[in-house]
């Protein structure tokens, strides 16, 4: 990159980090954006994705961050990459009051027997315990077509939202402070310049970043990265008729969409070391633990699986994504712990992530200190 020096430069070009690039440019449209990934933008993590939005949050934080994404999703132009998915929640019926409370938009109704029925027509065998309830989410929840809004962003078809400048293939190595901006330079390839660095790497290690000059390169934030799994059900299996619903099982962290080719979600449980990339497909014991769970409580799919697949994402404590900046280090920001929903608060995140770069630098607390600002719930 030569001049003019980027506005912003963007690290990771996974859906968070298109969406922080679309946020950006709404914001201020003549502002030049660059994004940078180190394959092609939307074809890692975020291409395995479900994609399933539930307007869900356990606690306040996620409260908070799930009010601010359902905000930006119910309006253009999020709103028109959205397909509306019936879903239901099997629960102890002890949690239902406190589970019905944790819903955006009211409490949720039990299911009657028009949905009653239409489950056991799409999950013959199904199984629930003693003293669980179904509770119907009704159209709260969507599917968000990433694809389709990934190739409208990175394609400047938003009216009055340029598209960002993209560069493929490009592995930023280290950030650094250069001037009243930031150097990022990359692995055999150029020095790329910008006024703000925003990394948004997902489970993927941060670039160092260079904060005082002679310093050595620090990660701005730490990252435990660890499996997200799925199987893969035969075509047909689960029949994609308008109105089938997809079920959650809560308590088990398993769930099934329907589709054309349904899909599995379950609980991981490999937690990987720092820069292990899992191998392709589904390992053969996260596919077992897989195979347990879906038994438990729909034994007549077992039978319907016919693969699977797993891929990184970045946690965080609680599973509450972060958004946070170094004190002392104005123009750089990130994003990370996604937890495996990282596509159903981007745009919160994006949201929040662009605050931080405009806002005001927080000073250092004494010489060479270095404290990380993360922000889950709110922005300074």
């Amino acid at each position: 990159m030569t001049a003019p020096r980027a506005d912003l430069l963007i690290v990771g070009g996974g859906v968070t980090g298109i969406t922080a690039a679309w946020t950006a440019a709404r914001r201020a449209p003549g502002s030049r954006i660059v994004l940078v990934d180190r394959g092609e933008p939307g074809a890692g993590i975020t291409a395995y994705s479900a994609a399933l939005i539930v307007p869900y949050a356990p606690d306040a934080a996620h409260r908070a961050l799930m009010s601010a994404a359902s905000e930006l999703f119910a309006a253009a132009p999020l709103a028109g990459f959205q397909r509306t998915v019936p879903m239901v929640f099997v629960v102890p019926e002890h949690t239902a009051a406190d589970v019905t409370g944790r819903f955006l938009g009211g409490p949720l109704t039990t299911a009657d027997g028009h949905r009653l029925a239409a489950l056991r027509a799409a999950y013959p065998g199904l199984r629930t315990r003693a003293g669980e309830t179904v509770l119907d989410a009704g159209d709260r929840c969507t599917v968000l077509d990433v694809p389709g809004w990934i190739a409208t962003v990175l394609g400047g078809a938003l009216p009055g939202v340029p598209a960002p400048e993209v560069l493929t293939r490009t592995t930023v190595t280290r950030v650094r402070r250069d001037g009243e901006g930031w150097a990022a330079e990359t692995a055999g390839g150029p020095v790329l310049r910008t006024r703000r660095v925003l990394l948004a790497t997902g489970p993927w290690a941060a670039p160092g970043v260079v904060s005082t000059p002679g310093a050595p390169p620090a990660p701005p934030h730490a990252t435990t990265a660890k499996l997200v799994a799925a199987l893969h059900l035969r075509p047909g299996s689960v029949t994609d008729r308008p109105g089938t619903p997809g079920i959650v099982f809560l308590d088990d962290d398993l769930f099934v969409l329907p589709g054309q080719v349904p899909l599995v979600s379950f609980a991981a449980r490999r937690v990987l070391g720092e820069g292990e990339a899992p191998a392709a497909g589904l390992p053969d014991d996260e596919r077992a633990e897989g195979l347990r769970v879906l038994a438990r409580r729909l034994p007549s799919l077992v039978g319907e699986v016919t693969g699977g697949r797993c891929f990184p994402d970045a946690y965080a404590p609680g599973r509450l994504p972060v958004t946070g900046r170094a004190a002392g280090a104005p123009g750089l920001a990130w994003i990370t712990g996604g937890s495996g929903s990282g596509v159903r608060f981007a745009p919160a995140l994006a949201e929040r992530a662009v605050r931080l770069l405009d806002a005001p630098p927080r000073p250092r607390d004494g010489a060479g200190a270095h404290h990380p600002l993360a922000l889950p719930g709110a922005t300074p």
